[in-house]
């Protein structure tokens, strides 16, 4: 099997990811029973289990850098991909081989039980981290919690990041509702660090391990700007390159979670590491004169903070390239949003779970937002965009993960 065939493979399976109604499985015991099937490599692992709402990507990487930063060796596996499934997988930061990606897709495959494209691939993660010794193991949860194919890996640190209202047609309406999702990657013997969270979350995190865990609230940011984010922490300074305020929280964690594991620290190491560390469609600046930044924010509470670091870093509006999933807060998103927008350019995005490219432009006008004229395809919207910038304008292209890998996979 090569890297195509096995891309052909995984397209063949239920992908949760990209269907419109999420059914999801009432238990993790046909997972346990592939995984029997293959020698538990799970159980061989150690490390963290990073779940959450918004941050938990960014949570992952910066735990990886500070991990090999250290001298240790490392497996990462987050979701979504932006433009390649083995984004996904890295051993010690870089992706996992085209034809390593095949041969284990191709084992994997001759286990006859019904899998899923997450399930299939977090126990690729399993296996090749097992077979590659890697001293950590980063698994970033996919989605809430209590049923992710994740939550069977046994962590030595679990972490949530912040808690907000998000896939509510399948984790529960209410925040308390999605908090109980999320706060079963939790043990009750085991490290359980959280953000701060609302004080009903914060109840529920607490309830769940019986007080067994620590909210991470003593972080203090100095400033944020384009070369990155400064903050204090227990008394150190650290200089991180992802942008943002909710980075110095996101980095806070990971330090936190690494000390918590035993790993000592070096602050001058974690530095010189974590100052140069960008994370893919995260506040990611790919161009300047016009700026041009890509960030997957996709609900209110990530809109907001984007919002905010755009603010910080910049002081001036942007030209906004826009495009979201139909289970997401349209309305919501860009009334956030418009205060900095100068200019919208809606668009669609390749996914059977599209918003319909019409409700963003009426949603747009609704808000009366000044509204370019799109033809709903992204890349040529995107360079259209470009064509009616100037130098001194930012162009902001976010909404989704899949607008973002829709215009890099043409750039």
């Amino acid at each position: 099997m090569n890297y195509s065939q096995a891309e052909k493979y995984l397209s063949s399976l239920v992908n949760r990811e990209k269907t419109k109604k999420v059914k999801y499985p009432k238990s993790l015991d046909h997972f346990r029973k592939f995984l029997k099937d293959i020698n538990n490599p799970h159980k061989k692992l150690k490390g963290f289990l990073i779940g959450g709402t918004k941050g938990k990507t960014s949570t992952s990487h910066i735990i990886d850098e500070i991990c090999r930063s250290e001298g240790y060796s490392t497996g990462l596996f987050t979701s979504p991909h932006l433009t390649s499934y083995r984004e996904r997988i890295k051993i010690n930061g870089s992706p996992i081989s085209e034809e390593s990606f095949a041969s284990l897709i191709e084992e994997l495959s001759k286990v006859k039980r019904n899998l899923s494209v997450f399930e299939t691939l977090t126990a690729l993660a399993f296996l090749l981290f097992k077979r590659k010794g890697v001293n950590y193991s980063i698994f970033e949860v996919g989605l809430g919690g209590r049923l992710d194919a994740t939550n069977v890996f046994e962590p030595k640190v679990s972490i949530i990041t912040s808690i907000s209202l998000d896939h509510t047609e399948i984790l529960g309406k209410t925040i308390q509702e999605i908090a109980r999702e999320k706060a079963k990657i939790f043990r009750m013997n085991g490290i359980n660090i959280s953000a701060p969270q609302k004080v009903e979350v914060e109840s529920i995190l607490k309830e769940e391990v019986r007080g067994n865990v620590e909210f991470v609230k003593d972080y203090e940011v100095i400033s944020v700007s384009e070369e990155g984010t400064v903050f204090k922490l227990s008394g150190d300074e650290f200089h991180i390159g992802p942008i943002g305020r909710f980075q110095a929280l996101n980095a806070s964690l990971s330090i936190t979670a690494c000390r918590k594991a035993g790993i000592p620290l070096d602050v001058n190491r974690i530095n010189k590491s974590l100052s140069g560390m960008r994370i893919p469609g995260r506040f990611q600046i790919i161009r300047k004169k016009p700026y041009i930044i890509l960030d997957g924010a996709h609900n209110i509470a990530s809109i907001r903070v984007l919002k905010r670091a755009i603010q910080d870093v910049f002081g001036r509006t942007v030209l906004l390239v826009f495009s979201c999933l139909s289970d997401k807060d349209l309305h919501g998103m860009l009334n956030e949003i418009k205060p900095i927008v100068k200019r919208i350019y809606p668009t669609r995005i390749y996914s059977t779970r599209a918003r319909p490219f019409e409700e963003i432009i009426s949603t747009s006008r609704e808000l009366n937002m000044k509204v370019a004229k799109t033809v709903g395809e992204p890349f040529i919207d995107f360079k259209k965009a470009i064509s009616e910038s100037t130098s001194r304008d930012i162009i902001l292209v976010t909404g989704s993960f899949y607008l973002l890998g829709d215009i890099l996979r043409k750039a």
